[in-house]
């Protein structure tokens, strides 16, 4: 039955290897609901913090938003001050149980893509075009992945960059034996970029939690997603979190455009459950 399951996600999915396929859940929460979490985090047995992170994200599309439409994103992450920058590729997605299954893609780090900085502060680009760098960094997976789920003509046209956001992220880590639960704080402050007006800007705070397990095996996260939703409710039970649908990219543009896209589909109710019962973990 297992098999069966991951074979049908990949299907939904549109993704041969199972370990490119991520679960997680979103939440909204408050500026001061988020600052109470830190607090609760630290103190809650069990729970440790991993890491504090501030990077930058550069989403790219058509000019006519064919990756937004398609549920996909594409971003150009700027990580370590900038030194380390890659491309990353989250296809469509579906939801079930509240949380969202997608595929993710990365290109690991990208060479000659930012000039050295020079003494006016301003950061260079060189002139690739982003066909060439799909054919220059891409591995074949990510290559693949775009080329089945856009036609040439679609990729040939990814050249825009309408949404610029930075970063703050606070990690956390719950182990679960063979797999680990990643909830994370993030504030997010992007900008919707304008060609004939002012750069409209959205400013925000999202609670995520990733199931994470030992060589991405699709497997031992199905096993725990019971314990995702566990944790996750009984968070909900003691601060104010609403479900969020949508992945950042999304939810940046639906608040600056006309929504077109569809939010991720329910399962089809004969798709066998996934999982186990577990009791709360909080």
């Amino acid at each position: 039955m297992t098999d069966f399951i991951v074979s049908y996600i990949c299907h939904k999915l549109r993704v041969d290897d199972p370990a490119k396929i991520e679960i997680e859940a979103k939440r909204k929460l408050s500026p001061s609901t988020a600052q109470e979490l830190k607090k609760y985090f630290s103190k809650k047995k069990g729970v440790k913090h991993i890491k504090s992170a501030v990077f930058m994200d550069q989403f790219i599309d058509t000019p006519d938003f064919d990756l937004f439409h398609s549920g996909a994103s594409l971003r150009i992450r700027y990580k370590g001050e900038g030194s380390n920058v890659y491309l990353q590729y989250k296809g469509h997605g579906f939801s079930h149980k509240g949380l969202l299954f997608r595929s993710e893609f990365s290109s690991g780090k990208i060479k000659n893509l930012v000039k050295e900085e020079s003494m006016h502060d301003v950061i260079h680009f060189t002139e690739s075009k982003f066909r060439d760098i799909i054919e220059r960094t891409l591995p074949r997976n990510m290559k693949d992945a775009l080329t089945d789920h856009f036609s040439a003509s679609v990729i040939k046209r990814i050249k825009t960059a309408p949404v610029i956001s930075v970063y703050r992220k606070e990690k956390y880590l719950v182990r679960l034996g063979n797999c680990l639960l990643e909830p994370s704080l993030d504030h997010i402050s992007a900008f919707h970029i304008n060609r004939d007006s002012f750069h409209s800007a959205s400013n925000f705070w999202e609670y995520e939690n990733e199931i994470k397990s030992e060589d991405n095996d699709l497997e031992s996260k199905l096993s725990r997603i019971d314990d995702l939703v566990a944790f996750d409710d009984a968070l909900a039970k003691k601060f104010q979190l609403l479900p969020e649908s949508m992945d950042k990219y999304h939810r940046i543009l639906s608040c600056f455009m006309k929504k077109t896209h569809e939010t991720p589909a329910e399962f089809a109710e004969n798709v066998p459950d996934f999982g186990r019962r577990t009791p709360p973990l909080i």
